[in-house]
């Protein structure tokens, strides 16, 4: 599919800040899934490093190409539940990491005062990281990055369009080797002041192939799975777990760290050479729902993926993806898609199982959006209900999941 390059217009400070400090680590609990030979394509993109110019507003415009992709080796295969680090021709070597060698990228758009939240808790951890990316796909937040020039070592660029992973991507492809650790940081998040040490320790003490570790959102509710919730394939008592209908346990608000299947998309520190081996394709839509899942399910079968309980953020809830009248439908019809799609794209999953599901909670929104006399729940069951739909007919080739969750 062809693609307007985005145009990226780049900041960049000179004053940069470092340092770091040891951190411990908590019980693990150890959540493994299926470890099954895998191929992956090599992408690296090209840095376009900024000139420093203090704190003036850059207004040279970049155009951001797509990099080449290279066929690389299927992944070697791994007995059941033992670590990949097991194969010593394939093991990585370790290194201690500092905050220094810490990149966090954050994609947003059209969230000034959300991102002031974030980068004033950003100012106040106990280590810095090495540099902070923001990649903006809405209208220009200068005015607000103002405050923080002095304080963080941020970087700034523009993006037309706009869409939460072709932000992401355009980030990554300004990285280089200086920062082999990349933090994903939602703009509606806001982090404890010892988040990033906690999380540079547990990456000390963690396998040397470990390929991703999830900050902890504390705010979220605790949900338990009940007898009922796990009869239709929607719950599970063990947090990290993937089902076979594509539902994925929590693993949030934790009080041990956790060893998991897959991780979440805005609040993840990743090793840059697997984000390298693993390029995140883009679906265009206002919400990528489920990108996370997507990303992180296909590296966890390979390579340990980790929750720190100790780095511990905040999540700040935000309804904003379409306009009010319809957000409901439109999040109702988005998840259930995106859910689909997941499960269609891997074998050892069952679509037989994420049908039985979504049309269990679509069924269960409606009653429950009638007994409370609930519009928004009533819009959300309604836009499931025209998703559970279109998955049905892809079954037969009559529509293209892809294509209904991209808008």
């Amino acid at each position: 599919m062809d693609e307007t390059p985005p145009k990226v217009r780049p900041v960049q400070v000179r004053r940069r800040i470092g340092g770091d400090r040891e951190a411990g680590r908590g019980r693990l609990r150890d959540i493994r899934g299926p470890h099954r030979e895998r191929g992956c394509d090599n992408h690296s993109g090209g840095r376009s490093r900024p000139r420093s110019i203090g704190k003036k507003i850059l207004g040279k415009t970049i155009r951001a190409s797509s990099a080449p992709q290279a066929t690389m080796e299927p992944f070697p295969r791994y007995p059941p539940g033992e670590p990949a680090a097991q194969d010593s021709n394939s093991r990585p070597v370790r290194r201690t990491y500092a905050g220094k060698d810490l990149a966090l990228l954050i994609p947003t758009k059209d969230r000034p005062k959300h991102i002031r939240l974030l980068l004033e808790s950003l100012s106040a951890q106990t280590v810095a990281c090495g540099r902070v990316v923001i990649v903006d796909g809405g209208e220009s937040i200068q005015a607000v990055l103002t405050g923080f020039l002095d304080r963080l070592p941020l970087e700034y660029y523009l993006c037309h369009p706009p869409g939460q992973i072709r932000q992401r991507n355009l980030g990554i492809g300004k990285l280089d080797d200086s920062t082999p650790l990349v933090g994903f940081l939602d703009d509606d998040l806001e982090l404890e002041p010892e988040a990033i040490e906690k999380m540079i320790g547990f990456w000390n003490g963690s396998e040397p192939d470990t390929a991703g570790v999830g900050f902890n959102v504390v705010n979220a509710p605790r949900v338990r799975a009940s007898r009922i919730t796990r009869l239709l394939f929607r719950g599970s008592t063990t947090p990290g777990r993937v089902l076979k209908s594509g539902y994925n346990s929590r693993i949030d608000n934790l009080r041990e760290d956790l060893r998991t299947q897959w991780l979440g998309g805005g609040y993840t520190v990743w090793r840059k050479d697997v984000l390298e081996k693993f390029p995140q394709p883009e679906i265009k839509t206002r919400w990528a729902i489920g990108e996370d899942l997507r990303f992180s399910y296909p590296i966890g079968k390979s390579r340990p993926l980790y929750v720190c309980a100790s780095a511990r953020v905040r999540h700040v809830p935000v309804m904003d993806q379409a306009p009010e009248s319809s957000v409901h439908r439109f999040r109702g019809r988005k998840s259930s898609l995106a859910t689909f799609y997941f499960v269609a794209s891997h074998p050892e999953l069952s679509r037989a199982a994420c049908l039985w599901m979504l049309s269990a909670k679509c069924v269960g929104q409606l009653a429950l959006g009638c007994a409370k006399l609930d519009t928004s729940m009533l819009q959300n069951g309604l836009g499931q209900a025209g998703a559970i739909w279109t998955c049905v007919r892809s079954l037969f080739g009559l529509a293209d999941i892809k294509s209904a969750l991209e808008d």
